[in-house]
């Protein structure tokens, strides 16, 4: 099977999975059956259960009708979506008993399944339906990468680059544009309804929210175990603006340094080892800060970089390092992308090795956040009393000068 056709498939087992779960009944049903385990139950005898339940009624006040009803709702329309999603398994004999599904083992689905609240039930149904679509899925696995509020176009792109497996600058701005709209009119309000995101179309700012019953793992691509998770790691250690976070893969890298040119307001500082690390996306961004008014700097030593910045952002202000400091011994990695805003945020990138036939390097990246943050600190020093130099030197474009 191809790789493609796998990650089809994966994605329609989650479509499945979350459909099922997307209806309280279908839940209180699950609750009921796990709660029999290891012993299957009949329909006749879970039905009387689910209509006590429904109907807020002791077993002994079911009426025939109730049970009638409950009888027809498992027979055509409960227990089936639950088998077909995997949940559930019919025994030769009609017994009903829930399957080993991946699902059963996570403690925060046990909550949710013992979840009697109708506002939270509805709630609940609308997360789940959230997630039914892989589309959504890919935005949440991107957004929960982030710390910051980013572009819905930033999004958009980054969602229309994964999904096709390829590069941003590898997707036409056609296929953005088509994303982007589909994002701005059907997901992200359905998204920002069930709580997952938080959306404000006047600013075209896009958030991760989270919710308690979502486990970032449930989202993402099969194929795409989560490197170190910036949110993630924020949560479970409930660190603090003083705390250095890493990162790992070239998507993440990306998405994150964009964010943080997104939120430079008066300065953005922004270093290239070469020009296979310039996506599309990083001169939008790129561009987008100018037309803001941000003063942009961007080094390199490479010049097919600075040659390729002059033609597409002639507004930028180009420098050359003249000392090699981006070699990071004794490991041999050197720092291939690094994004300061206003001095209140950096983003460290390093290339390692590259794979055997591969074009690309394998990233990670350091991320620090708010001025008494240590890695900010440490930059200011480094790069702070250069910066003010080179502010006063903005008139030549192609300042050079010892770092």
């Amino acid at each position: 099977m191809s790789n493609s056709a796998q990650s089809g498939s994966a994605a329609a087992t989650r479509d499945d999975l979350f459909a099922a779960l997307a209806d309280a009944h279908r839940r209180t049903v699950l609750r009921l059956i796990r709660d029999r385990r290891p012993q299957e139950i009949g329909k006749n005898d879970l039905a009387f259960r689910l209509a006590a339940v429904t109907s807020d009624k002791q077993l002994a006040a079911v009426t025939d009708d109730d049970h009638q009803r409950a009888l027809i709702a498992l027979h055509h329309r409960l227990v089936p979506r639950l088998t077909d999603a995997g949940l559930l398994e019919e025994t030769d004999d009609g017994l009903i008993r829930t399957t080993d599904h991946w699902a059963f083992h996570e403690p925060v689905f046990e909550t949710i399944m013992s979840d009697h609240g109708t506002a939270d039930a509805d709630n609940i149904d609308a997360v789940f339906e959230a997630l039914t679509n892989d589309r959504r899925r890919m935005i949440l696995t991107v957004l929960s990468d982030q710390y910051h509020p980013i572009a819905t176009e930033t999004l958009a792109r980054d969602v229309a680059a994964r999904e096709i497996d390829a590069s941003e600058r590898d997707v036409s701005q056609e296929h953005v544009d088509k994303v982007l709209a589909s994002l701005v009119h059907v997901h992200l309000p359905l998204l920002h309804d069930a709580t997952l995101v938080g959306y404000d179309d006047d600013t075209d700012r896009v958030s991760y929210e989270g919710h308690p019953a979502v486990r970032t793992e449930w989202i993402r691509p099969a194929d795409s175990a989560p490197a170190t998770d910036v949110r993630t790691a924020a949560e479970d250690t409930e660190v603090g603006q003083s705390d250095v976070r890493s990162l790992e893969g070239r998507d993440t890298i990306i998405a994150t340094g964009q964010s943080l040119c997104e939120q430079a307001d008066d300065e953005l500082f922004l270093l290239f080892t070469t020009t296979g690390l310039l996506e599309e996306g990083c001169f939008r961004r790129i561009e987008d800060a100018v037309d803001r008014g941000v003063d942009v700097t961007l080094g390199s030593r490479d010049p097919r970089v600075r040659d390729l910045v002059r033609e597409r952002v002639p507004e930028v202000e180009l420098w050359e390092p003249q000392v090699d400091w981006l070699t990071l011994p004794p490991e041999g990695e050197s720092v291939g992308r690094l994004v300061f805003a206003d001095r209140e945020a950096v983003m460290i990138g390093t290339l390692g090795q590259r794979a055997p036939g591969d074009d690309e390097y394998a990233e990670t990246a350091l991320v620090g956040d708010g001025p008494d943050n240590g890695l900010v600190v440490l930059m200011n020093q480094m790069l702070g009393s250069r910066l003010d130099e080179l502010d006063a030197q903005r008139a030549d474009r192609c300042s050079q000068f010892p770092l």
